[in-house]
């Protein structure tokens, strides 16, 4: 092999480990976020996005269920009368959203 080859492999590969760290470090980030369940301007629990489990709260207009499942997040069986908030739908730390039910005064953001 000549020594531009060499040079050019050994610039490869060293791109390669900076991308690699690099994603590994991102990842490690993620797994450290946490949901927030904010009431009223307050916050009132943070949630771990990889536990399983379903959250119960006390909002301004009545109760509304956070049910987090596979890191993913959202807002269920919620008393308001256009139920917005739960047709938004799935967060994720991937495909995140902040979801807001105005009635209840009470927002799931990634913290």
């Amino acid at each position: 092999m000549k020594k531009k080859e060499i040079i050019v492999i050994v610039a490869i590969v060293l791109i390669a480990l900076v991308i690699f760290v690099g994603v590994q470090m991102l990842n490690s980030q993620k797994s450290t976020d946490r949901v927030r369940v904010i009431y009223r301007n307050a916050t009132v629990m943070e949630i771990d996005p990889t536990k399983d489990g379903e959250y119960w709260f006390d909002g301004s207009y009545g109760k509304l269920m956070v049910e987090v499942k596979d890191g993913k997040w959202r807002i269920t069986n919620e008393d308001c009368p256009n139920h917005v908030c739960s047709q938004t739908g799935w967060a994720s730390i991937d495909r995140y959203l902040p979801i807001i039910c105005l009635p209840n005064e009470i927002s799931v953001e990634l913290k």
